[in-house]
């Protein structure tokens, strides 16, 4: 059975657009068959970015971006944004969205987080859950390898799919780690070094 995360889709393309509004601008996206939830934007994957925190200078990273609604809609908050992928169609269709809505300092590049360098102020997934647990930790300690020291890491991810293992492996990895938002039956965990990067979902 072909995944989202298959590097070459076969499916037969089917384009089509959809328009969302998040932290607080209209975003547009083309989608196909053979990516993350084509139809619309997860609520997952709207959680994570109205809910990570970014500065003008920070340069972010999203692994495993799809066809781009994390990594483009943060890119108008950020200075410099790489959208990370393994799927050839979702990278192609994330930097078509990168051009359709005028995001300007955002690349796309097609691979895994072992082919990158640290040097991100902040790392954001939401993650392949089907590819399995350990596929998952595994992408997980490549980001955090991506991180300046002073830098957060993001995650989302279901309740009922594992959020809390993959909190519990947060808390092995980082010296911190918190909620940042609990709704819909998903939860948004940061992560990071210092406790002053990751901010409680009560705050």
């Amino acid at each position: 059975m072909e995944h989202y995360f298959t590097h070459s889709p076969t499916s037969k393309e089917t384009l089509m657009e959809i328009t969302e509004r998040i932290r607080g601008r209209q975003v547009q996206f083309r989608t196909s068959r053979g990516v993350f939830s084509r139809q619309r934007v997860d609520f997952g994957t709207k959680l994570l970015t109205e809910s990570v925190r970014i500065a003008p200078g920070n340069w972010l990273l999203d692994v495993g971006c799809g066809y781009g609604v994390i990594g483009i809609t943060l890119s108008f908050f950020c200075q410099y944004v790489v959208l990370l992928d393994v799927n050839e169609r979702a990278c192609r269709l994330a930097r078509e969205n990168a051009v359709l809505n005028r995001s300007e300092n955002a690349v796309v590049l097609c691979g895994t987080p072992s082919c990158m360098k640290p040097m991100f102020d902040v790392v954001v997934m939401n993650p392949p859950i089907r590819a399995g647990k350990k596929a998952v930790f595994t992408l997980i300690s490549q980001g955090k390898q991506l991180l300046n020291p002073s830098g957060a890491f993001y995650i989302v991810a279901r309740t009922k799919q594992g959020a809390k293992s993959i909190f519990s492996y947060l808390e092995e990895e980082f010296s911190h780690a918190d909620y940042v938002a609990l709704k819909g039956g998903y939860r948004v965990m940061a992560a990071a070094e210092r406790t002053n990067v990751a901010r409680s979902c009560s705050d």
